[in-house]
Parts: structure tokens; sequence; C-alpha cells
């Protein structure tokens, strides 16, 4: 039952970072440049979704924690470029350069001779610097508010999904040292659930995704 249930979950997760590549990917040439990122980004799930599926290892995590481990620095780096872009003012976007030095100089110091573990404390700050890059957005977004109707506004809806997601994954990278080598936690449960988490998450950034498609659609036909 548990491998039915991680075979499932993963193919849920890798059809939830398809449907953001090809929301962002349409219209591609008039949408703005954070809807291109997060298009890359869904591409760029897809291509380590479909390397760590082909076969998924249930037993023998080896092969699926190098690849996980690579996954999450590109991860972080395409989302931190995400929030460069939409953050408005020059000290918040260095911030953001110093947020991805940061975390190059935490990654590349523990994950050395480490690669093929689940390693918990690169994940844990991947989630802490998007809960807080997200927060400063909304700060942002309730300080020059762009319409009355904000759950109009496609942003809106993106970002709250990274805050949502990024906060309950947090919890799970904070443990996962503890559950894989105090409590030998194989993760054949809490994986498939942390990977139907992030196929609602990409159901909601998608939702965002197809609001600034309508948007562009619209425009697009007031032109002609």
């Amino acid at each position: 039952m548990s491998s039915k249930l991680i075979y499932f979950s993963t193919y849920s997760q890798l059809f939830g970072s398809f449907l953001i590549a090809t929301l962002g990917y349409f219209y591609f040439s008039k949408r703005e440049k954070p809807i291109h990122i997060l298009a890359f980004y869904g591409l760029n799930s897809c291509v380590f979704q479909l390397v760590n599926t082909f076969p998924p290892r249930i037993e023998n995590y080896i092969i699926n924690n190098i690849v996980a481990n690579i996954y999450t620095i590109t991860e972080t780096f395409i989302l931190l470029y995400f929030f460069f872009t939409i953050f408005p003012t020059a000290w918040s976007k260095k911030l953001i350069i110093v947020f991805g030095i940061l975390y190059g100089i935490v990654y590349f110091t523990v994950i050395p001779d480490h690669w093929q573990e689940a390693i918990g404390s690169t994940r844990m700050l991947r989630d802490l610097l998007m809960i807080v890059c997200s927060l400063f957005y909304f700060y942002f977004l309730i300080s020059n508010l762009p319409t009355t109707q904000i759950t109009r506004y496609p942003m809106f809806w993106i970002v709250a999904a990274f805050i949502f997601f990024f906060a309950g994954t947090f919890v799970l990278s904070l443990s996962t040292d503890y559950l894989h080598h105090v409590l030998k936690n194989d993760f054949s449960y809490l994986w498939p659930a942390r990977n139907f988490f992030r196929f609602f998450f990409c159901l909601v950034v998608s939702y965002g995704l197809w609001l600034d498609l309508r948007e562009v659609k619209i425009k697009q036909s007031a032109q002609r």
C-alpha cells in the first residue's frame, strides 16, 4: 500500500509542476519576468522529479537523496531570483543577494561528504528564507495595494502559496534528521503526505498564473 501511495503522490506533484510550467509558458513573450521565472521553476521541478521517479527508491534512498540535495539549491536560487524581481526597493533586492550568499555558504559547508543523506538543515534554511521573503512581499503589497480586490491580484495567490507551503515543510525539514537517524523512520507515509501538500501548493500557484494569463489575454484583446 505504501509503495502505491508513494507512486501516486509522486506523480501528483509532478503533474502540479507540469501545470505551473505550462501556464507560465502560454503567451511567454507577453508575460513579465517573474512569470518567466515561475515557468522555469515548474520546468526545473519536472526534470528533477522525473529523474527521481524512474524508478522511485522505496528501500534505498541514496539516489533520491543526491537528486533532492541538488534540487534544493536550484529551487532556492530560482525562488530567490523570483523574489528579487518582485521586490520593489533597492534595499530589499540587496537583502535577497545577502540571503543567496548566506545560503550558498551554509549549503556548501554542510553538504560535502553528505550528498547521499537527507540533510534537513539545508531544506530548513531554504524554507525559512522563503517564509521571510514572502512576509516581506506581503508587507510591500499591503503598503502599496495595486487593487482594492486583492484576491484578483495574481501575485497574492502565488506568494500566499509559498508562505503556506514552506511554513508547512519547515516543520518537516526541522525534524528530518531526528526522524531518520533517531526514530529510523523510512518516510513511507510522511513523504507522500508532503508530496500531496506540494500538489495543492502547485494548484494555488497555477491559479495565480491563470489569473495573470487572463489579464494578458484581456490586454491583447483590447489592443486589437
